[in-house]
Parts: C-alpha cells; structure tokens; sequence
C-alpha cells in the first residue's frame, strides 16, 4: 500500500503541476490582452455564484484538505 500512496502523491503533484503551467500564463496573457479586458467590461455579471458554484467551490476545498490530511498523516507515521 506504501508503494501505491507514494505514486499517488507523486501524480497529484504532476497534475498539479501541469495546472499550474497551464493557469498562470494564461491568466497572465489574459491580464494583459485588451481584447479580453473590454469583452470583460462588456459583459453584464450575474449576481452570484449560485448553487453549482457554490457545491463547486465546496468540492475543491473538500478535495484540498482531505489531500493535506493524507500528507501530513502520511509523515507523521513515518516518524
């Protein structure tokens, strides 16, 4: 089972960063692209997140802690 949580822990971290390469330029050209700043300005927003953003939202806190528990547990029995 040890085997099988090290590959899991070392897959989350790719996928995360994989995310992170794609996200952060993307968000960066965003930022800068004028193009996309006035569609932004343009556009009418909604006044909420509703109920799937919000049970979103949730779902990705939910999945972050349950992943910190599971490392910090995971040191702690190797000590």
């Amino acid at each position: 089972m040890s085997s099988l949580t090290r590959w899991w822990v070392r897959l989350a971290a790719a996928v995360t960063a994989v995310v992170a390469a794609v996200l952060v330029p993307a968000a960066a050209w965003a930022a800068s692209n004028e193009t996309v700043l006035e569609a932004a300005r343009r556009r009418p927003r909604s006044s909420g997140f509703g109920i799937l953003g919000g049970l979103c939202c949730l779902i990705v806190v939910a999945i972050v802690v349950i992943g910190l528990l599971l490392v910090v547990r995971g040191r702690n029995r190797r000590r």
